[in-house]
Parts: C-alpha cells; structure tokens; sequence
C-alpha cells in the first residue's frame, strides 16, 4: 500500500492501535523528509503503547536473525516495539530472504520499519519490494523540483505560524534552492527572529546566507530547459564551490551526444515518446529534453558537439593558462544549449 510521506503520522493514527502495518519501508533521498518522517512514526506508534525502540544498521556480516527474530523473544513486560533498520543501499541476498519471512510471517507486537534509498525502478519491480507493498507500507520520498520548491516554503513557514510579506518566498526560493536542510533551518531561524511571526524581506536578507546546493547534472537540466539565467547561478556556485572544469565540459558533453541520437532519431521519423524511451530519459526529465530539442535542430546539436570538443581538448591540453578563461568558455557553451546564441559560444 503506497502512502505519501507527509501523511504517514496521520495515516498511522487512523488505523488505530490493532490495524496497524507490520512493515514499513520508507525510502528517500532527502535526510530531512526522512527523519521528520520517523519522529511522526515514533510519535505516533508510542501513544499505541510501543514503548521499546530497537535500532539497526546494515553492514557486513549483519545478523538477520536480530531483526526477524526479535519478536521471538519477547521483552519483560511484553512491550510493543518498534524496529528500525537502516539500509544504507540495498539489502542483498541475506536482506531480501529475511524480508520476505518477515512479511509472510510478522511477529505479533512488533513493527518493522525499513529506512533506504530512494528505489529505483529494478528495485521496485523485485519481489521482496512487491511482497512489502502488498503485505505492509511503501512511503516514498522524491526530491522537490525547482516548481515545487517555493510552494514547499510556503508551506513550511505557514506550519511555523509565519506570515511573509511578498518577495520573502522568492528570495527563500533563489538562495536555498536544492537545499531542504538549510531552507528548514532558515525558518526555524525566523522564528525566532520574527516579531510577531511576521517576516519580511529586510529580516530574510539580513539574517541568510546563500546557501543553495547544486551539482553538474542540475546545470545540465537547466540548460536544456534553456533557463541561462539559473544556468549562470549554478555556473557560479559549482566555480566556487571547486568543481574541477574538466569534470563540468565531459558532462556537457555527454549529454550533447545524447541529444544528437535522440534528434536523429527523432528526424529519421521515429515518434519522439518512443525515442524518450528507447533512451531511458525519465518522466521527470521529459519536459527538460524536450524544450531543448523543439528549440534546437539536429545540425546545431552537432555545432554545439564539435564547441564542446575543442573545450574538452583546451581543459585536457590546458590550452588555457586561467581557470577562470576555462568558466568563462563553459557558460558560453552553456548559453548556446540554452539557444542565447552560437556566435556567444567557443570560437574554434
């Protein structure tokens, strides 16, 4: 049974204390949704009389019989417990029988909550992961989108009885984005800063930091949905932050070779949803990939390939004596994917 993740503290208080899942896996890969998730669990499982939390890490030579076994051997005064096990990447052979046992044979008084990664489609296509859908709970937790990012902060500041003026949300949005971690902790902070609970743009801009989180692949995405403006922003902090510029022009290129398949293919008269699949580009991705390919013709993409070639030569012959020259070629390339102009790229 799938249940969304903010909704798990009040999904568990519906059941009531006799109905509730046995098992529980909870995947992510966003800390905060994670642990905020688990003290709603905790919280609620202990007013139904859970008093004892056992807590587990998989590592090598882990004992499964600790896990599935536990409600074998009940505690002195036959309390219901709750048991968290933390899977840093998968489960292995070991993990996938013993979940399996434990989801066709579930101790009476105890709950087992699994902690991972977010899964990915082999995982969730695996029968252990089917068996703990059909017999238990699936939580998932997918990171936010840029689009949904300022509707979250909203969201968390009216949670915190936090009234904002206009232009606080965007400001929030512009320098956390990519960063849930310190976007929260910022608004724990205007709590307490905030007279009133009233927040405006002056208190936010003197009391945060930039603190937005990027990597390669985000400017990637950017730059395909053609956004050179934000493309810039993730430009810059990746510059700052240390980001080897070799590392930046082989992603880039990389994805221009995909692109060049994909509108090929789609010009050799192949229906684009089928190319999209044929290449593995996910749902999430769609919308990116295919702006980039209504705004670019398959003979630019080969323009864009031979610029970013004769970069990744520069990079590698380190014809250019500045790592600064090096960022400054790279955001021209980024500006020509996102169609601000081939005579701003890379003049071979």
């Amino acid at each position: 049974m799938r249940i969304a993740i903010e909704e798990i503290g009040n999904s568990l208080a519906n059941q009531g204390a006799d109905n509730l899942p046995k098992i529980i896996l909870l995947n992510g890969n966003e800390p905060l949704f994670i642990e905020e998730a688990l003290d709603e669990v905790r919280k609620t499982l202990k007013s139904f009389g859970f008093a004892e939390r056992l807590r587990y890490q998989l590592e090598a030579g882990f004992d499964w019989g600790g896990v599935t076994g536990v409600g074998q051997a009940m505690s002195l005064f036959s309390e219901r417990r709750l048991i968290e096990l933390r899977v840093p990447k998968s489960l292995g052979v070991a993990g996938t029988k013993a979940i399996t046992e434990f989801c066709n044979q579930p101790p009476e008084d105890d709950i087992l909550i699994l902690i991972m990664p977010l899964l990915d489609r082999r995982q969730r296509s695996a029968k252990w992961a089917k068996l703990v859908d059909n017999s238990g709970w699936m939580v998932d937790s997918y990171p936010i989108s840029p689009e949904q990012f300022p509707r979250w902060l909203k969201m968390r500041l009216q949670s915190r009885a936090l009234r904002v003026e206009n232009g606080v949300i965007d400001l929030l949005a512009e320098r956390l984005e990519g960063n849930v971690l310190a976007a929260a902790q910022e608004i724990d902070k205007l709590q307490v800063l905030a007279e009133n609970g009233a927040v405006t743009v002056k208190l936010l801009s003197d009391s945060l930091a930039d603190q937005a989180k990027f990597d390669v692949y985000t400017l990637i995405d950017v730059c395909l949905a053609g956004d050179f403006n934000r493309a810039l922003r993730i430009k810059q902090r990746l510059q700052s932050e240390g980001i080897e510029p070799v590392i930046v022009v082989w992603a880039l290129a990389r994805e221009i070779r995909s692109m060049i398949s994909i509108s090929a293919a789609i010009v050799g008269g192949q229906p684009q949803s089928g190319v999209l699949r044929q290449y593995r580009v996910s749902s999430k991705r769609e919308s990116m990939v295919s702006a980039a390919l209504s705004r670019i013709t398959a003979k630019r993409w080969y323009d864009l390939l031979e610029k970013a070639a004769f970069l990744d030569q520069s990079v590698k012959g380190q014809r250019y004596q500045e790592v600064g020259d090096l960022w400054h070629q790279i955001e021209s390339l980024c500006a020509a994917i996102c169609d601000q102009g081939l005579d701003m790229a890379i003049a071979s």
